[in-house]
């Protein structure tokens, strides 16, 4: 199944809010437990990143005077 980045946002936005319903382009989805919802957000992440989605890389560099 491919995920969009707006399905993890919202996943996560549940997570964090502590609700077992989340809501995306109008429609519901309901999990049994926060189990449940932590795998699917791993799952999410992993194919996001495959895909390449929502990859970032920051570099930084540091320089002595």
């Amino acid at each position: 199944m491919a995920f969009t980045q707006q399905q993890l946002a919202d996943l996560e936005a549940a997570i964090a809010e502590g609700v077992t319903m989340v809501s995306s382009n109008g429609r519901q989805v309901s999990y049994r437990n926060l189990s449940d919802m932590l795998k699917l957000r791993d799952q999410m992440r992993e194919e996001l990143a495959i895909s390449g989605v929502g990859r970032h890389r920051k570099y930084i560099s540091f320089q002595r005077d």
